[in-house]
């Protein structure tokens, strides 16, 4: 049997041709968008975990310097504490605290002492402090 109308079923063919390559390039450029979106979300994530690490190791660091703090005899003044090798600086802050007892008299030494932490992230510089009374008979 011959075909009636063949250049009818060739402009068909065609069309749907050119259709299926418009998909597939509209199909491509949703997949990249949404794959481009997930390496930022990832990189965000990534970012958000370096920063808590970071404020993690220096509220860890601030302890310490806490404990080595109330080890030793404590005289008010400020000074930088020593470096500890992890890039993030110390300074102690150290003051008479002026409280009162129960009778309103002052309290004899008691210390105020402040460690604050100071670090540099994404250029930024971020900083974590901890205050605790110290008394020392």
């Amino acid at each position: 049997m011959i075909a009636r109308f063949p250049s009818i079923h060739r402009r068909a063919v065609r069309s749907r041709r050119g259709m299926v390559l418009f998909e597939v390039i509209i199909a491509l450029t949703i997949f990249t968008l949404v794959a481009f979106s997930l390496v930022m979300a990832l990189n965000s994530a990534f970012e958000a975990a370096e920063d808590r690490d970071y404020s993690d190791q220096a509220v860890r660091g601030i302890q310490n310097q806490m404990a080595l703090l109330n080890g030793a005899p404590v005289v008010p003044g400020d000074r930088d504490a020593p470096d500890d090798g992890s890039g993030i600086q110390y300074h102690l802050s150290i003051s008479v605290a002026q409280m009162q007892d129960q009778k309103m008299q002052p309290v004899p030494n008691l210390l105020s002492a402040t460690i604050t932490a100071t670090w540099q992230a994404h250029g930024q510089s971020e900083q974590r402090s901890i205050s605790e009374l110290i008394y020392q008979p």
